[in-house]
């Protein structure tokens, strides 16, 4: 059983954790970050927190559609607001997955793995995609959006998605409060976002755990690039959250880009 989304429930969940966010619910919206964009632009945005339960034009990393049927899924978009200190913006995705990975665990005891920089998968399967954000305000960084769709019961996914798409109810059977479930992994979020110093300074709790749950981390990879692509043999994460590669030319950092794992 899947608990529907309301907004009632939603604010009730936040007063549990006693967290400081304002949620805006939509039974249908175009793309929360969009809406959330919106509301850092009207000057809004602090502390904001969209949850659809459908998107019309969800968007994914790289210009790509994510598909977000209504009733199977949460789609949200966390606001924050940059301090200034911040210095490894390049960490904001990998610490939005460590983040998907903690409140999958914790709720439903999945071990899921990170495919870098963020897709969250279970046996093989996509779970999750995440779409980070910057918004400059007078050519300065202010505000990150940190958009999750995760997959909660199968939808009407296109051919080209339904077959490396999956979703948590096929591997947890009990009871699931997609409520509860949004504001524990925003909660798990602020956790890693704001209060882990991982974008402020090097963390190596914080790169040692994306390791340890990385589905990348010495896979033989393709690495596409706007100009062609090369095979290499992913053997890290780096301090900055990027992906280590070695080539024959020798190891670089990749910092941005799509990988494929080659099987």
């Amino acid at each position: 059983m899947v608990r529907e989304l309301s907004e009632k429930n939603l604010i009730y969940q936040i007063r549990q954790y006693r967290m400081k966010r304002r949620v805006h619910f939509f039974p249908e919206v175009d793309s929360t970050n969009t809406a959330a964009k919106a509301l850092c632009e009207k000057g809004k945005g602090t502390g904001a927190l969209v949850v659809a339960n459908c998107q019309t034009a969800g968007r994914g990393r790289l210009g790509r559609d994510f598909v977000s049927p209504p009733d199977t899924g949460v789609y949200l978009s966390a606001v924050y607001t940059l301090s200034g200190a911040e210095k490894n913006l390049d960490m904001l995705s990998p610490l939005a997955g460590l983040a998907v990975r903690d409140t999958l665990y914790n709720m439903f005891d999945l071990q899921v793995q990170i495919k870098w920089p963020n897709d969250i998968l279970h046996e093989g399967r996509k779970l999750c995609g995440i779409l980070c954000e910057i918004l400059n305000e007078q050519d300065r960084p202010k505000y990150v959006i940190v958009g999750v769709g995760l997959n909660i019961q199968r939808g009407a996914f296109p051919d080209d998605v339904d077959c490396i798409a999956g979703a948590v109810g096929e591997y947890y059977k009990g009871e699931i409060d997609r409520n509860e479930l949004c504001i524990e992994l925003v909660h798990n979020m602020d956790r890693y976002i704001q209060r882990s110093g991982a974008l402020t300074e090097d963390r190596k709790e914080v790169v040692d755990r994306l390791k340890a749950c990385s589905a990348t981390v010495g896979q033989l990879i393709r690495v596409q690039t706007p100009d062609g692509g090369y095979e290499a043999r992913a053997v890290d994460i780096a301090p900055s959250g990027g992906l280590v590669v070695s080539t024959a030319e020798g190891e670089k950092v990749i910092t941005s880009g799509e990988i494929v794992h080659i099987r």
